[in-house]
C-alpha cells in the first residue's frame, strides 16, 4: 500500500510539474509549447478541470477556437461552479460566430458571479450585434457600476436615451 501512495505522489507530481511549466508558457505567450505541456498533463490526469480549462485558453489563444471550446466545455463537465470557464468559452464561442451561444454563456458566468464587469460588457457587446440594444445598454451600465471603463463609451455613444431598470 505504501509503494502505491508513492506511486500515485509521483505521478502527479509529474502531472503538476507540466500543468505549472503549461500555466508558465501561457503567461510567457508561448502557446503551442503550452498547449504541449498540458496536453501531458491531461494524459496523466485526465479529469483535473483546471488541466482542461487552461489548455482551452492555450488552444484558444492558437485560433483552435473549436479545440478551445472542446476543452472548455470537458472542464465545465468536471466542475460546472467556475464562472471564468463560462467567460472564456463565451470568448471563443463568440471568435467563431455562435452569437446566441456566447451570450448564454456569458449569462451562465454572470449567474455565478455576479460582479463580474467583463462578463457584463462582453454580453452587452453581443447583445448589441444582434439587435437588442436595451439590454445591451442595461449590461453596459452594469460593468460601469462595477467599475469597467470601456463600458462608458457604449453608454456615451449608445446609450444615452434609455433609462436604467430600478
Amino acid at each position: 500500500m505504501r509503494y502505491l501512495f508513492i506511486l500515485a505522489c509521483f505521478l502527479l507530481s509529474g502531472c503538476m510539474i507540466d500543468y505549472n511549466l503549461g500555466l508558465t508558457k501561457i503567461k510567457e505567450g508561448k502557446f503551442q509549447e503550452a498547449t504541449d505541456l498540458l496536453s501531458l498533463a491531461h494524459a496523466k490526469y485526465p479529469k483535473h478541470p483546471q488541466i482542461l480549462f487552461s489548455r482551452g485558453i492555450s488552444r484558444g489563444f492558437l485560433e483552435n477556437y473549436t479545440g478551445a471550446v472542446a476543452d472548455i466545455t470537458r472542464a465545465i463537465r468536471l466542475e460546472d461552479d467556475h464562472a471564468d470557464y463560462y467567460f472564456y468559452r463565451a470568448y471563443f464561442k463568440s471568435k467563431m460566430g455562435n452569437e446566441k451561444g456566447a451570450i448564454s454563456d456569458y449569462s451562465k458566468s454572470i449567474a455565478i458571479y455576479p460582479y463580474y464587469p467583463e462578463a457584463y460588457f462582453n454580453r452587452g457587446v453581443k447583445l448589441m450585434s444582434t439587435g437588442n440594444v436595451t439590454d445591451a445598454c442595461y449590461d453596459f451600465q452594469y460593468a460601469a457600476d462595477l467599475g469597467d471603463t470601456l463600458s462608458l463609451g457604449y453608454l456615451n455613444i449608445y446609450c444615452r436615451s434609455l433609462k436604467r431598470p430600478e
